[in-house]
């Protein structure tokens, strides 16, 4: 004779008569860290494009040495760099089919989960772009200029200029590249934006690797550590902080240098990129990066919502985001790329 259960002759017979406890909502487990659009300037843009002028000449040329009693020669020479961009669409719409609504809407909030998993994938892709999108290579021209793009005008003819950007040419990062990266940004860096393959690299040669060859094998004197805000620690150099996030990943090497669009990863040798960037609010005449948008609705959010209670030919509701956006780069002074960097130990 089985085990007894109560009344039930055996635990399966038991089992028949209940059911699995579902537990409302979903437990997050794709998670991208620090997004590159919550650290720089955000303002709304009043048109459909933005324009902004950088200086191009400056006049301690054109001064003259003049002698008592001699003419003066007239001159004119001003000229400036006119910079524009047309800001983005991109939109997210989801159906709500009514008959899941009526039946599950006792288990969890099935409109609530939508809502958040559409706005989780809205603020990704916006991270995703300030990063790696492309108008003039995209397919359509319907992307955003991102940073990768931004460093790109620096180049000719496929090749770095070897300040503003720099090719590491599948090899480590150099020190001294990151040295020169900086020093090129005289309007100042906000941070060092990483992959997380380049932080943990930078992390080990802080704690236990060091570099070779260097007195005593460990010469660190331009990297420091402190806390976050949080309370976790972070990576300094010369006092700048080093930002790891997970939307800078593995990219195509020698790609995205003024010819092409900078490429994720699809075959041979993985490399990736680290970009000095300062922010800065171009609508208030600032020479920073600027994320703009273009709808007061999206101030706090960057997309609006719309709600559509009926859907012609569905019995089903409807939700749908939409963001008008692009990113301004006042001066090329606050933006600077160390691009094909391998995953192996720094080099000084």
């Amino acid at each position: 004779m089985g085990t007894v259960v109560g009344h039930w002759k055996d635990l399966t017979e038991a089992q028949r008569l209940t059911q699995s406890q579902l537990i409302p909502g979903v437990i997050e487990q794709d998670i991208k860290r620090n997004n590159p659009i919550e650290r720089v300037a955000v303002a709304l843009a009043l048109g459909k494009s933005i324009k902004w002028n950088r200086e191009k000449t400056v006049l301690d040329g054109d001064v003259q040495k003049v002698d008592i009693g001699a003419s003066l020669s007239w001159t004119s020479s001003m000229d400036y760099e006119s910079k524009e961009v047309e800001l983005k669409r991109a939109a997210l719409p989801r159906l709500l089919d009514n008959f899941i609504l009526d039946v599950y809407g006792t288990v969890q909030s099935y409109e609530a989960q939508a809502l958040w998993e559409i706005k989780k994938g809205m603020i990704r892709w916006l991270g995703d772009q300030f990063i790696y999108g492309d108008t003039t290579y995209s397919a359509g021209g319907l992307e955003m200029d991102g940073l990768h793009a931004w460093a790109a005008e620096n180049d000719s003819g496929a090749a770095a200029d070897g300040v503003y950007d720099i090719d590491m040419a599948s090899a480590a990062l150099s020190v001294a590249s990151l040295r020169t990266m900086l020093d090129a940004m005289k309007a100042g860096c906000d941070f060092i934006l990483v992959p997380p393959e380049i932080g943990l690299r930078i992390d080990e040669t802080y704690e236990e690797a060091a570099f070779a060859g260097t007195a005593g094998d460990h010469i660190m004197s331009s990297f420091s550590r402190g806390i976050n805000d949080l309370g976790k620690p972070i990576m300094y150099y010369q006092g700048i902080p080093i930002i790891r996030t997970d939307y800078l990943v593995a990219e195509q090497a020698d790609t995205g240098r003024g010819t092409t669009v900078r490429a994720k990863y699809t075959s041979g040798t993985k490399v990736y990129s680290i970009f000095g960037v300062k922010s800065g609010d171009v609508f208030a005449g600032q020479s920073g990066i600027t994320l703009a948008f273009g709808n007061p609705e999206m101030k706090s959010k960057l997309y609006k919502v719309e709600y559509f209670d009926k859907l012609e030919d569905y019995d089903a509701k409807g939700i749908r985001l939409i963001t008008y956006a692009n990113t301004l780069l006042g001066s090329k002074l606050c933006l600077t790329r160390i691009h094909d960097i391998t995953d192996v130990k720094l080099v000084v």
